[in-house]
């Protein structure tokens, strides 16, 4: 199993606070999207889109990231073609916020993964549409086990059903909120011990691929593997 990672470097043209890129970054690759019909479908399509992106970085100790810097961010996906699409149409874009200065297009290899630390907080919805998990751990594990195995039949057109979680913490006190569409997501940053046997590492590895539970697409759930 491989993954692709997307090292998009760009120009800001706006000062932006730290916790802004998540929309940010989100529209512009949904805008470089539309050039491209079979990207354009996708992105209309209510459905995983098997990608996630990290913030920009450097961070800025201030916490607003300048105008007129030059920042990075990792877009990461699991689907060759796709990725080969996205960094095409996103090579030629600029908005309000961002000029596209250049595109490094990188593989990752599978290798044995026994932790997965969130990079950017992840999402948890629930039937209510409240996003404070507070210190429900079953609660975390059951979604995570969840959305996992749908994203995995969603790409590879395979049930599976298995505990892939040794061990699983919260690392934050109180929930993170994001300023996204005039509302706020409540997320958490989690690290998660991963199993050894191979489809454990398999799941891990679709996670690490294409982010962890809801809104990857949207900049949530990017993790690191140790």
């Amino acid at each position: 199993m491989k993954y692709y990672n997307l090292k998009v470097t760009t120009l800001l043209k706006q000062n932006i606070e730290s916790v802004q890129p998540y929309e940010k970054i989100s529209n512009l690759i949904a805008y470089a999207m539309l050039k491209d019909d079979l990207l354009k479908k996708l992105h209309e399509k209510n459905t995983y889109k098997n990608y996630v992106f990290c913030n920009l970085y450097p961070v800025e100790k201030d916490t607003i990231y300048k105008k007129g810097n030059v920042y990075t961010f990792d877009l990461r996906g699991i689907e060759f073609e796709k990725m080969i699409k996205l960094k095409q149409v996103l090579e030629t874009t600029e908005n309000e916020y961002f000029k596209v200065i250049q595109i490094n297009f990188q593989t990752g290899i599978q290798r044995n993964i026994k932790k997965l630390i969130t990079l950017t907080p992840a999402i948890i919805t629930t039937e209510k549409g409240d996003y404070d998990i507070k210190e429900n751990m079953n609660l975390i594990k059951d979604r995570i086990l969840a959305n996992t195995q749908k994203k995995y039949k969603n790409i590879y057109h395979t049930e599976v059903n298995m505990d892939f979680i040794q061990d699983i913490k919260k690392l934050n006190r109180t929930p993170i909120k994001i300023p996204y569409k005039n509302i706020n997501i409540l997320g958490n940053k989690f690290e998660i011990q991963i199993k050894e046997d191979p489809m454990s590492q398999n799941l891990a590895y679709l996670i690490l691929s294409t982010g962890i539970l809801e809104k990857n697409s949207q900049g949530f759930g990017f993790c690191m593997a140790k």
